[in-house]
């Protein structure tokens, strides 16, 4: 009987020393902010851009085809969003016709 009862303490006494090391591990996660952002997902705001990519407007990098889609956006009274914010305002209708003018002008 006291030998079961040893053999419970250390199981127990070695479940608590590994939870109290994961409990350190994660102060030390908590306290690193890297670390929590590459959790969720985000990535560095210095992650370069890939070079198969189009230009990115919102980082002031243009192309032909962005340029070309402009034109057409100067035509039907419409303007390219400058700002994040300003892209995720626009309506649907804003979009569809965004869309139609850059397939009217590729083909």
């Amino acid at each position: 009987m006291s030998e079961d009862v040893s053999i419970l303490v250390s199981a127990l006494i070695s479940k608590m020393e590994r939870m109290d090391a994961q409990i350190r591990d994660l102060n030390t996660q908590m306290h690193s902010a890297d670390i929590l952002l590459k959790r969720a997902g985000f990535v560095r705001a210095t992650t370069p851009a890939a070079e198969d990519v189009w230009g990115d407007p919102l980082r002031g990098e243009t192309d032909s085809v962005i340029a070309k889609a402009a034109d057409g956006f100067d035509g039907a009274m419409m303007s390219l969003p400058e700002s994040n914010e300003a892209w995720h305002e626009m309506s649907w209708d804003e979009i569809h016709a965004m869309a139609e003018k850059t397939q009217g002008g590729s083909q």
